[in-house]
């Protein structure tokens, strides 16, 4: 049973990017329905069935994968529809605070001379792919390819970090689907980190390692930040809504 759970699992993620993308696309209200969904089933299924610890990470690492992976992707859509009609509404504006177009049309959107989405697609696309490799069955992954994939998804955090400023205080609204990329990206950095820390594979210093095994509760203080900076930033507006 469990063999047959880790060789399917992966149709899980693979069936909720099917569903943002091409069913959940219009409503920004519906790909956070089934991302939640989709995590509450992954939850499910690892308190259901014990996991060694690399099935345990390559599951949520497929899992947040295809949920930025998605984001991206709709990201990308909105911008080229945003480049066909540039009065076109994108499906996350949804009040004068939470509104995706401003953002998608803004020179930060494009920090390197092409949509940040791409970078995204790319990105996950590539934490997609080393997961499915070690839920295939691949464990003896030497430490380049470990140190390799940290560093990719740590530069994801520290654009994400810059992203969130800019949006957040600078161009002065908030995108839903970018607050997605910000949430897995940084939560695929802790959990990464602290399975490279305790299997070995890196090495930074006694006083760091010992840090960043703290996983859940850097992932809690990383939305904590995030949400309270939200809040901070918009506080009259959302106190207005009650």
């Amino acid at each position: 049973m469990r063999a047959k759970l880790r060789k399917y699992f992966v149709l899980l993620p693979i069936i909720y990017l099917l569903t943002a993308v091409f069913i959940a696309r219009g409503k920004v209200q519906y790909v956070y329905l089934a991302a939640i969904l989709l995590v509450f089933l992954t939850l499910f299924v690892q308190f259901r069935y014990k996991q060694k610890p690399l099935t345990f990470l390559a599951q949520w690492m497929a899992v947040l994968a295809v949920i930025g992976l998605s984001a991206s992707v709709i990201l990308s859509i909105e911008k080229v529809e945003l480049l066909a009609e540039p009065n076109h509404i994108s499906s996350c504006s949804l009040s004068p605070v939470v509104a995706c177009s401003p953002i998608i049309a803004s020179p930060q959107a494009s920090a390197f001379g092409f949509p940040n989405s791409l970078i995204g697609i790319f990105g996950f696309t590539a934490v997609l792919t080393a997961a499915i490799t070690i839920l295939a069955g691949a464990t003896k992954l030497t430490k380049v390819w470990w140190r390799t994939l940290l560093v990719g998804i740590a530069f994801g955090a520290v654009f994400s970090t810059w992203l969130i400023y800019q949006g957040v205080f600078e161009i002065g609204k908030l995108c839903l689907y970018c607050m997605l990329v910000w949430l897995v990206t940084f939560t695929l950095l802790w959990l990464v980190a602290a399975y490279s820390i305790e299997n070995k594979h890196i090495n930074l210093g006694q006083r760091l390692d010992k840090l960043l095994s703290y996983k859940y509760e850097l992932i809690t203080l990383t939305y904590a930040i995030i949400f309270l900076l939200i809040f901070y930033r918009w506080s009259d507006y959302w106190i207005g809504l009650f």
